[in-house]
């Protein structure tokens, strides 16, 4: 559950500037003016790419056989679980909501799909390779929130849906970390060995996971 406290919180900031009055210094509107008003020309395909690069890396670590939480055959299945749970809470939530985006006409707004999609493979990057540093965590969670906020300097997305998309990104990782009970491929090992009683003896016998 103290996994959930960040990503849920995240989603429920996200909510909170969609609620507020326009006026106030958390609205998602006010936000947005200020942010695209340094420079309202701005662009960038770069967060079309930097969505994906710490998840890229992941697994690109687990091919050439660098040893992280899970070896490569269970972090693709953890990967795979992941996209599919994300993609199916992101695009269920736009087509309910039918947010408008900032530019208007297209109302698939909230969350921001590029965010939930860089905030989960900045997760996934922290659950196999975290351990070996703070800073392979660090690196991964600030390549996403550049493409958060590359999204509102964009014109593509207001913070609620940046926040919202964060949350779900993060809570997509946790889910399918704390459901992943086989872990396939992993060798199993019988062991028979005898064993001694008072009153006779016998034979035990044991299997790894």
């Amino acid at each position: 559950l103290k996994k959930a406290i960040l990503p849920t919180s995240l989603i429920a900031a996200g909510l909170v500037t969609m609620t507020v009055p326009k006026q106030t210094v958390l609205s998602k509107y006010r936000i947005h003016d200020t942010m695209h008003g340094w420079n309202p020309t701005f662009h960038t395909s770069a967060d079309n790419y930097l969505q994906f690069a710490p998840a890229v890396v992941t697994l690109g670590l687990g091919a050439m056989g660098v040893k992280g939480r899970n070896d490569f055959l269970n972090q693709s299945l953890l990967f795979t679980k992941a996209e599919l749970l994300m993609s199916v809470v992101v695009y269920g939530i736009k087509h309910a909501t039918r947010v408008e985006r900032p530019y208007g006409g297209v109302f698939t707004s909230f969350p921001s799909g590029h965010t939930a999609q860089a905030f989960l493979s900045a997760t996934f990057l922290a659950k196999e390779y975290g351990h070996i540093s703070p800073w392979i965590s660090v690196a991964g969670y600030a390549t996403a929130t550049g493409v958060g906020v590359l999204r509102m300097m964009n014109n593509k997305h207001w913070i609620s849906d940046v926040l919202a998309g964060a949350g779900v990104g993060i809570l997509s990782v946790e889910f399918v970390y704390l459901t992943h009970q086989h872990r396939w491929g992993k060798k199993r090992n019988l062991v028979f060995a005898p064993t001694l009683y008072q009153k006779g003896g016998g034979v035990s016998m044991a299997m790894t996971f």
